[in-house]
């Protein structure tokens, strides 16, 4: 039992360290890293050792300082690439992106945050210049309201026990208006969200699932002053027609 639990701990403290390295722009000494854990510089040192020789971690010959490898990174696209849903999604996503001169997005959820899976860009916003693996609150955005709509009630009521709906662009979101909105998204299929996350955009979400359950997003994105290209009913039903109807 004592050394089941020291495997668990072992575990948690290599996922601690990977999130703390890939939360600092920067490099990190084993004695930042050992003050930032809580550890000792020991342990930190026998968790980069083993991560070092692994491939996940490198580290500096100058200035004897750890980063992340890009092999995180690596194992993140090819579980993407393999999605047959996401497979699936990218040629309608350049379809879409063309004929209505918009960018797409595919997404997913990472935890309790919508995270950015692939996207065509077809306009240019300093505040919404996105790579893949970034991530967004669920709450106030498209895709993650999209994806929040699916959920049972008591995966919803778990989500919502585990984060704080802090107001961004000035509005305020508490918990019975955001269950309504998620009620209305699931009875309409689609979420919409002007400007709440990023100032000047507009995003609409339709959520799909794969066949294995897993919950996507599929966003179409424009300007604000160009909303009326994507809100007519009949642009709306011919981006919903182009899903894959099967794992909807």
């Amino acid at each position: 039992m004592a050394q089941d639990y020291g495997k668990i701990q072992s575990a948690q403290r290599t996922m601690q360290l990977l999130e703390l390295l890939a939360a600092h722009s920067g490099q990190l000494s084993v004695t930042q890293i050992a003050k930032l854990m809580d550890v000792s510089i020991a342990s930190v040192s026998r968790l980069l050792a083993t991560l070092s020789e692994l491939g996940y971690v490198e580290k500096n010959a100058e200035t004897h300082r750890y980063s992340l490898s890009y092999r995180l990174y690596a194992l993140g696209s090819k579980s993407v690439s393999s999605n047959a849903l996401v497979r699936a999604l990218i040629p309608v996503a350049n379809s879409v992106a063309r004929k209505y001169d918009v960018s797409v997005n595919i997404n997913s959820m990472a935890g309790r945050d919508a995270v950015l899976l692939w996207r065509v860009t077809r306009f240019f916003n300093k505040d919404l210049d996105f790579i893949g693996g970034e991530t967004a609150p669920a709450y106030c955005t498209s895709a993650g309201k999209a994806m929040l709509s699916t959920y049972s009630e008591e995966r919803l009521a778990d989500y919502l026990s585990h984060i704080d709906l802090s107001g961004v662009q000035n509005k305020h979101i508490t918990e019975a208006t955001l269950r309504e909105e998620l009620s209305q998204v699931a009875k309409r299929g689609y979420s919409v969200c002007p400007e709440e996350y990023v100032s000047g955009v507009f995003s609409i979400s339709f959520p799909l699932r794969d066949r294995t359950g897993g919950v996507f997003a599929f966003t179409v994105i424009t300007r604000m002053n160009d909303v009326a290209r994507i809100t007519s009913e009949a642009v709306l039903r011919d981006i919903s027609s182009r899903l894959p109807a099967l794992i909807k």
